[in-house]
């Protein structure tokens, strides 16, 4: 049985990649700050490891076995809306990105694999190039950009096999901060009118046991210290996802498009180019947004909004 690490277990995407690996037959080590935080399904399961431990903290000492086959870094704090533009915390997720890489290397094992974010490049208006320039406009993704470079580095240095993965926009079950699908989802459930600026800008989402799959693929088959993006490889303005979600709730609700203020002049991309996953690891989307949101409306139709 192979046997990975994954941190950020308790949160949105780790969730889901940890029950990805685990139907795939793997032996997975969650390092949590809190267990009772874990899904019932991931702490009961017979070949779950827990370590609770913070990433700053967390050593090679606090793990009875070695010689891992990859350690999937998806940790971060302050993801939500209404923390990404904490300095502080952010700041802070670097250094424990780089305690992690340590530990990776100290267990031997075999990858260390760590996600980036499309906020990296939000100022991009075409499909984003993922080996040029950062240019982000919040500090979440400012540190999630510099996080990249200094794992880069260090793992150059401790010739420790390194990728970056970025993660496109990503909807689904269990997400629940105010990102535009859970807001729109939920507004138009409670009967009320979501309100947006133009929502003319180009955008890709994938639903989110796509993006724990392709996670799963990099860790087995991707190349050495490159970059990946993930996504759908399907791009449309952004108004065209939030009118879908609308049909499928139900046609006849108001949306309000264009009723708030652009947060900005430009009109920049959330596409990713994922040419190197397809072609590296065989990964291609099999659930459409169309579904995934029916997935997704169901859940919160049948949960506390």
């Amino acid at each position: 049985m192979k046997k990975v690490i994954v941190t950020g277990a308790t949160g949105f995407i780790g969730s889901w990649l940890t029950l990805e690996l685990l139907n795939n037959g793997y032996e997975v080590t969650v390092i949590v700050r809190k267990s009772e935080k874990l899904l019932k399904e991931i702490s009961i399961n017979k070949n779950v490891i827990i370590i609770e431990n913070s990433l700053e903290k967390l050593s090679a000492n606090d793990f009875k076995n070695y010689d891992y086959d990859a350690f999937y870094n998806l940790a971060w704090a302050g993801v939500s809306p209404e923390c990404k533009d904490n300095v502080l915390l952010q700041i802070e997720n670097i250094t424990s990105m780089l305690n992690a890489l340590h530990v990776c290397c100290d267990l031997r094992c075999r990858k260390f694999i760590s996600t980036g974010t499309v906020a990296e490049y939000s100022l991009t208006s075409n499909v984003m190039d993922l080996n040029a320039r950062s240019c982000p406009n919040d500090i979440y993704g400012a540190a999630k950009a510099s996080a990249r470079y200094f794992l880069e580095v260090e793992a150059g240095q401790l010739k420790q096999p390194f990728n970056w993965i970025v993660i496109p926009s990503t909807f689904g079950e269990r997400r629940i901060d105010n990102n535009i699908v859970t807001y729109t989802i939920k507004t138009l459930l409670n009967g009320d009118e979501p309100l947006y600026g133009n929502l003319e800008q180009m955008w890709d989402f994938l639903y989110v046991s796509e993006v724990a799959r392709a996670i799963r693929m990099i860790g087995e088959k991707g190349k050495d210290d490159k970059v990946y993006g993930i996504g759908s490889g399907q791009y449309k303005p952004l108004k065209n996802y939030i009118s879908t979600i609308r049909d499928i709730i139900n046609p006849a609700l108001s949306i309000g498009i264009g009723k708030k203020p652009n947060m900005s002049n430009q009109s920049y991309s959330s596409c990713v180019n994922n040419y190197d996953l397809i072609k590296d690891t065989g990964f291609q989307p099999q659930i459409s947004f169309e579904e995934g949101i029916r997935r997704t409306v169901d859940y919160w139709r049948h949960n506390s909004i």
